[in-house]
């Protein structure tokens, strides 16, 4: 089930995937769910935050004409993305960033793995600082891209549909 979540966790949109139509597969699936569960509330300058499923470039550049602002973590090896550092060259709490004429941003940041992101509406230069432990157990500060950040923070409003519903479930057993 795709479903489109506000920060409070209540269901906005929600669509039943029900598989593939006809013997073709379907390409962009994930850009085509993502334009579907807002087309309601484009152009009334949104965010947006989903995973690597669904980001592309394209995808991200189409939501910004629409005045809808989306961030989100982005597959490595998706067309048209910027060749970044490799992760030899990014030790921990470095990042490598990109940004286009059309107004997205693209990062590389390097935490224990490599994490890329995809924005329309931040700027890829900010960074500010999360605790991170060490092997030997101590915290410290290590400097992370805003845009990471702001995906931490807003990403589980899903999640937290999910365990509000979960409270209220209702069992509706049945005999054949």
């Amino acid at each position: 089930m795709w479903m489109l979540a506000d920060s409070s966790g209540y269901c906005l949109n929600f669509e039943i995937y029900t598989g593939k139509v006809g013997n073709e597969v379907e390409q962009n699936l994930g850009a085509r769910v993502v334009k579907n569960m807002t087309f309601e509330i484009g152009n009334k300058n949104h965010k947006v935050l989903f995973d690597n499923f669904f980001a592309g470039v394209p995808l991200m550049e189409e939501l910004r004409q629409q005045n809808l602002y989306a961030c989100g973590t982005v597959n490595s090896t998706r067309k048209n993305l910027p060749k970044f550092k490799t992760d030899k060259e990014l030790k921990r709490g470095d990042f490598d960033w990109y940004s286009s004429n059309t107004g997205l941003a693209a990062v590389k940041w390097r935490d224990r793995r490599s994490v890329h992101l995809l924005s329309n509406y931040h700027n890829p230069s900010s960074s500010t600082e999360v605790k991170r432990k060490e092997k030997d157990g101590m915290q410290v500060q290590v400097p992370c891209p805003i845009m990471l950040r702001d995906y931490n923070k807003n990403m589980s409003f899903v999640d937290k549909f999910d365990q509000l519903r979960a409270t209220y479930g209702i069992d509706r057993k049945s005999h054949k």
